[in-house]
């Protein structure tokens, strides 16, 4: 017997550029693909670095992709060969990035997030158990995901 498609059965996925200049992020392009798409973590988990999360319109969490290409610092490559390759940290880093996410039609949105945790030596007062190391998100920005058409 044929199963019959959930509510929410679309496989598809969309390809967000996204730039940036210090801690602004704007989002600049959205497409449809039509492509298999890995790397999206459900059920949902928390680890530290980059992430856009797809939330529906209750703002619940559908999907959780982690992000590459967001970076704070740059390699500069010397001008004599032999010497080192460095990496600085600019004043305002500034760059563009893609992502590739599963696109349910229950995506209203999209939110970057910047995931860390507490390094695990930090101090405990004596004589108490240590406190669960929660990560901190912070949240660089959330955006409104515009209903797309057919894929290309």
């Amino acid at each position: 017997m044929p199963q019959e498609p959930g509510p929410d059965s679309n496989t598809g996925a969309m390809r967000l550029i996204f730039e940036y200049e210090g801690d602004a992020v704007r989002l600049i392009s959205q497409q449809r693909v039509n492509m298999a798409l890995t790397g999206a973590e459900t059920p949902l988990e928390s680890r530290n670095g980059h992430f856009a999360v797809i939330r529906d319109t209750a703002e619940r969490e559908i999907a959780r992709v982690p992000v590459s290409g967001l970076q704070n610092t740059l390699e500069v490559f010397p001008e004599t060969a032999g010497e080192p390759i460095v990496r600085v940290t600019p004043d305002a880093p500034r760059g563009a990035f893609t992502v590739i996410l599963p696109a349910p039609t229950a995506a209203a949105s999209v939110a970057l997030l910047s995931v860390s945790t507490p390094p695990a030596d930090r101090e405990v007062e004596p004589g108490l158990p240590p406190a669960p190391i929660e990560p901190t998100e912070t949240v660089l920005g959330v955006f409104t995901l515009e209903p797309q058409g057919d894929s290309e």
